[in-house]
């Protein structure tokens, strides 16, 4: 059975995927050029991560319940903290273009380890799950988001520290890494959610909700 939550799930995945897609071809661009160029797709690309992050914790909020409470709630938890992340990213992504260059790139680092804490709450409450494929893909798909977030971070901490080509280099390095991880999602939430019937006393199959499921 599919849920209004689980069409959240799955949307929010899809438009990470595509958000970090564009920053990272933003980056990219950004890197090669060694110029502003590019930056703006980064820009965007945060804010497209920040709605689907968003569609995520909604899409957890609608389905829990009592028995999936406590993990959920990492879950839910994790998502906002990556939708505020990839704000302030954004934010600071913007205080540059408009002139303001070493505030906006400091926001920007504090904004991608508020986005890789975040990513790294969820893989942990995927950690506390009963273990099935697409809890599997969810650690994997969360803990690389989370190091490409780090490594973001990090890498902005370089360009203050007026490391520029190297900084530049683990950014490029970080959008990618979450490229990976957001397709990993994708493929998390997009495997058949139900397991097998399981027969009841009467002989007829009992049928499990995803939410329940998860």
């Amino acid at each position: 059975m599919i849920t209004h939550g689980d069409d959240l799930l799955i949307s929010g995945a899809w438009l990470l995927g595509i958000g970090t897609l564009v920053g990272a071809i933003g980056q990219t661009r950004q890197t090669l050029t060694s110029t502003d160029l590019g930056k703006d797709l980064v820009l965007k690309g945060n804010g497209i991560e920040a709605v689907g992050n968003s569609l995520q914790a909604i899409g957890r909020s609608k389905m829990l319940n009592p028995e999936n409470e406590r993990t959920e709630t990492y879950f839910i938890f994790g998502s906002w903290l990556e939708a505020i992340g990839n704000i302030a990213d954004a934010v600071g992504i913007g205080m540059q273009l408009s002139g303001s260059v070493e505030e906006g790139i400091r926001t920007d680092a504090i904004g991608s380890g508020i986005q890789g804490l975040g990513a790294a709450i969820e893989a942990f409450g995927a950690s506390l799950t009963e273990e099935t494929i697409s809890r599997s893909f969810e650690i994997k798909g969360n803990g690389l988001i989370s190091a490409g977030s780090f490594l973001e971070s990090v890498g902005n901490i370089f360009i203050l520290n007026e490391k520029v080509r190297l900084g530049e280099h683990i950014l490029l390095l970080g959008s990618w890494t979450q490229v990976f991880g957001a397709f990993i999602l994708i493929e998390a939430f997009s495997l058949d959610p139900e397991p097998e019937p399981e027969k009841g006393k009467d002989g007829h199959n009992r049928h499990y909700s995803y939410a329940n499921y998860r």
